[in-house]
């Protein structure tokens, strides 16, 4: 059994941990019970998890009418896992990709209530079962002025805005360069996928945009969530010039996920293919082994299914450049590959640069002009460059 614990000497006094972390039961106190939440979203590193040596009493929980046993204080997924109950990383079974209390992929009912099974704890008598109605932790309903990846470019103004979106908390990347670590590693006050489309739908209506987008995090891990947020959300909806857009990675998809989504009302969709080649996905984004190979052979999967069968769906791809992490040379292969599956899709390069756990330098406007070259130079004919003083375009 573990329990967290801080290094005063690697803080970097972000007040992640103290500010957004759906801790259960208490910073780094006694009453830690081990689920590393505060650990995930620590950008300084400073956390680590170590063994707790002291006597744990055993208790008794119900799961589906089946009486199991556990160690007290951890958290109801280990206690099921401790009773041989497995979870796995991809949908398959009992899921749980985030493990920081923000996706509510591995919901259950304990005692009546829905909870997060990563980061609550376990009590003795409590009676568990499949969770009853699907929630997830959302915040920032704001209005943007360019967009995603998914928004079409000459739609992107600097003056005005143009979409409004929300940010799911939870992600199953553990990218070191986030720039969204807050919502991707953290969880918080769950909503509905119905309260979602309305808060989004009323924010459209102040603002007076037609495009609604979901964001993070990685607003797909929760299936059952994101296709009945887009229903309702479509229902609300209904006039012509309403877009409700869809920012991926694009790891989870499967064929009959993206036909849901679909019917459901998605009409624009962005998809970021993180690399070409496994070494560099893995560098990206901080998985590894099966897991990671799976997730990138999904996106680009992902990309040529949307583009082949649902033409009427506006797709963009997102890669990401930075010669820390991946060279020119794997660009100008990644192009090669996109162009194979359309050379009129738009491409949309980003700057990656510092943030969360990763020190680098951002790439200049002219090392983004040449990857925006490089990505042409395949046949590409709409590309966009990000930089940090605005988009290049086509």
């Amino acid at each position: 059994m573990y329990i967290a614990k801080k290094n005063p000497e690697k803080c970097c006094f972000c007040g992640v941990c103290i500010n957004h972390v759906a801790c259960p039961a208490g910073l780094f106190s006694e009453n830690c019970i081990g689920c590393g939440a505060c650990m995930l979203a620590c950008s300084g590193e400073a956390i680590e998890m170590v063994e707790d040596k002291r006597q744990r009493n055993t208790i008794k929980f119900e799961f589906n009418n089946r009486v199991l046993e556990a160690p007290e204080r951890i958290t109801i997924k280990k206690a099921l896992e401790y009773a041989g109950i497995r979870f796995s990383e991809l949908p398959d079974g009992l899921y749980s990709p985030c493990n920081a209390g923000g996706c509510y992929c591995c919901a259950v009912s304990a005692d009546g209530e829905v909870v997060p099974s990563c980061i609550t704890e376990i009590k003795d008598g409590m009676k568990l079962s499949p969770a009853s109605k699907p929630l997830r932790v959302v915040t920032g309903f704001v209005p943007h002025m360019v967009g995603g990846v998914g928004t079409p470019y000459y739609l992107k103004s600097y003056s005005s805005y143009i979409e409004v979106a929300c940010f799911t908390h939870g992600c199953n990347f553990r990218c070191p360069q986030c720039q969204n670590n807050v919502m991707a590693f953290t969880g918080g006050m769950a909503i509905s996928p119905e309260t979602a489309a309305e808060v989004l739908t009323s924010v459209r209506s102040m603002y007076k945009v037609n495009r609604m987008a979901f964001s993070g995090g990685e607003c797909t891990l929760n299936r059952q969530w994101l296709t009945g947020a887009i229903r309702h959300l479509k229902e609300l909806n209904k006039d012509k010039k309403a877009r409700i857009h869809v920012d991926t990675n694009a790891s989870i998809f499967t064929k009959d996920y993206l036909e849901e989504l679909v019917l459901a009302g998605m009409t624009d969709i962005g998809i970021d293919i993180k690399s070409l080649h496994l070494d560099t996905f893995e560098k990206i984004t901080g998985t590894d082994g099966k897991t990671a190979k799976t997730y990138l052979e999904n996106e680009w999967f992902s990309a040529r299914y949307m583009i082949e069968n649902h033409p009427e769906v506006f797709t963009g791809i997102g890669i990401p450049y930075n010669k820390a992490l991946i060279s020119k040379e794997e660009i100008y292969d990644m192009g090669l590959r996109i162009a194979d599956i359309s050379k009129d899709v738009q491409v949309c390069v980003l700057d990656y640069r510092r943030a969360f756990r990763r020190e680098m330098a951002a790439p200049d406007i002219q090392e983004m002009k040449e990857v925006k070259e490089i990505l042409n130079s395949t046949g590409l004919k709409t590309v966009i460059a990000q930089t940090m003083k605005g988009n290049i375009v086509p």
